[in-house]
């Protein structure tokens, strides 16, 4: 992304922070515990006292104990279990760590209410879990995490910015606080500009909130109980997706401010989805325009085939769907391998293909050997006809994981002056 440094704009030196020291994901250990009866039904009832007093609490003891963390209490909506209280508690550090630095407010918690372990795994393991049965109800952070949630809740831009704060929410509000797990524990984004796999992430994160309000639509009052923990982590996870696009778009000129996502606890499929269009038009208006063709078809082939390029998505396909998925992510896949390959076939031509392009052609070829009788001299009619041959599968199976990074490492990266620093 453009040198802060040197960019001249308004909002130099005035850009909300990344995670400073961001830690590896799989030292986070997240201890979950189911607390207290089984529940009747799967509305959220109040909060017991005891859990409420241990929120009270345990921020402030395990800041105390100088540790890095976080605790979520969430509803379980397994389709197979009764619904109940669960408590995760996260902590950088091992087990015995996580367990002397919530000592006391958890001491205080099991004199008051019947508690079991449920599930001890590093965040990376324990994210699915809450995906498919986890309704947060209250969360807190400790340590650097609670630092870098005030930075992001007390910037006077925020509400530009940070989707929760753009639709109103109160910091305190569980919806508020849950895209930063995602900021401070995933992958970066957006970082040193905007390439192909950023733009295709953008457009799978709007897709697969679609195509989750379509599921809730068509199961009715009866299931929408297990969708809702779906829907609300991948509303939370586009919520910070959102973030950097919406802090690049700071410094650009005579653009529409982004529009907000509906986080209202009574809201329906229809009013979520026609927030997720006024996204998409904000998207495709401020950074997929018709002057950026290649990144504006990688978001909109993210868009129409999140549910296969989604590795969460898929097990929910049905074996007659596959065909029909697989036809309709074949443009795509081949425009993209087209685009790549004439780029990198015309820098053979030139000498100026790098060792790094060179290897990983390498790689797409083994994958894909109807490629490899492609020369330096290929005409674009040469690379077209060659694509043609490769079977859907197989072109659908590299297109994630080879052809998308290809272009990423072969085409430049939008460039913004206005990046978190």
């Amino acid at each position: 992304m453009t040198d802060i440094s040197n960019a001249s704009g308004q909002y130099l030196g005035f850009l909300p922070p990344r995670f400073k020291d961001r830690p590896d994901a799989d030292d986070v250990m997240v201890k979950t515990w189911l607390v207290g009866d089984a529940l009747a039904d799967h509305t959220v009832p109040e909060i017991p006292a005891p859990l409420s007093l241990f929120f009270d609490l345990v921020a402030p003891s395990a800041q105390r104990a100088g540790a890095w963390g976080f605790a979520m209490l969430w509803l379980d909506h397994h389709p197979h279990e009764q619904p109940g209280w669960r408590l995760s508690v996260g902590h950088l550090g091992s087990v015995d760590d996580l367990e002397r630095a919530v000592a006391k407010p958890l001491a205080r918690l099991v004199d008051a209410m019947a508690l079991a372990e449920f599930e001890t795994e590093n965040w990376h393991m324990t994210r699915p879990l809450w995906r498919k049965r986890a309704e947060p109800v209250k969360l807190v952070f400790w340590g650097a995490f609670a630092k870098h949630a005030r930075a992001i809740f007390d910037h006077g831009d925020g509400a530009s910015f940070y989707q929760p704060l753009g639709a109103g929410l109160r910091a305190d509000h569980v919806a508020a606080s849950l895209p930063l797990l995602e900021d401070m524990l995933g992958d970066p984004f957006l970082m040193g500009g905007m390439g192909f796999e950023d733009a295709m992430h953008l457009g799978m994160s709007l897709g697969r909130a679609h195509l989750i309000e379509s599921w809730i639509e068509a199961g009715g009052s009866e299931k929408e109980p297990y969708f809702r923990p779906m829907r609300i982590w991948h509303q939370a996870w586009l919520s910070n997706a959102l973030i950097d696009p919406a802090v690049a778009s700071l410094a650009m000129s005579g653009k529409p401010a982004m529009p907000a996502l509906d986080f209202a606890p009574d809201s329906a499929p229809d009013t979520r989805r026609k927030s997720l269009d006024d996204l998409s038009a904000w998207l495709t208006t401020v950074f997929f325009t018709d002057e950026q063709p290649a990144l504006r078809n990688a978001f909109v082939a993210g868009v129409q085939n999140a549910v296969w390029l989604d590795s969460d998505l898929q097990q929910y396909l049905q074996p007659q769907q596959r065909g029909e998925i697989l036809q309709g992510l074949m443009p795509y896949c081949r425009w993209f391998l087209a685009m790549a390959l004439y780029n990198h076939l015309g820098n053979l031509a030139s000498g100026t293909a790098g060792d790094d392009q060179n290897e990983f052609y390498a790689t797409l070829v083994d994958a894909l050997p109807e490629l490899a009788p492609l020369g330096d001299l290929a005409t674009q009619r040469d690379i077209e006809q060659h694509i043609i041959r490769i079977d859907a599968a197989r072109a659908a199976s590299a297109f994630d994981t080879l052809v998308l990074p290809f272009c990423d490492l072969l085409m430049p990266r939008r460039q913004f002056d206005a990046a978190r620093s």
